[in-house]
């Protein structure tokens, strides 16, 4: 069963990313959080095959890297992340840019 990695909780978000050895947790509130983004990309399956996707990116401070969430590594709560963080973004007034809406 897949769990979910982006948990939103009133003005915090909760999100896992996972590591090599370890799942790494980032609490984060609204005034910590400097970009939502989602965009198309191309995501390799059966490791060759090149396929059209999306992504979620979360940029913040706390990490030098930003965060991305790809929609083949999360299917099951994909459009659920992007509903929820759009709708994040626009009640905390967070930079937001949806680049997949053509």
């Amino acid at each position: 069963m897949a769990n979910k990695r982006i948990l939103l909780d009133k003005s915090e978000m909760v999100l896992m990313v996972p590591g090599k050895k370890k799942m790494e947790t980032y609490n984060l509130n609204s005034s910590q959080i400097t970009r939502i983004q989602f965009d198309p990309c191309v995501e390799r399956t059966f490791v060759i095959i090149p396929s059209k996707s999306e992504k979620i990116t979360i940029v913040t401070p706390k990490r030098s890297q930003p965060i991305v969430y790809t929609k083949h590594q999360n299917k099951t709560f994909f459009e659920q992340y992007k509903t929820e963080l759009a709708e994040y973004a626009k009640t905390y007034r967070v930079t937001f840019a949806d680049n997949t809406k053509g």
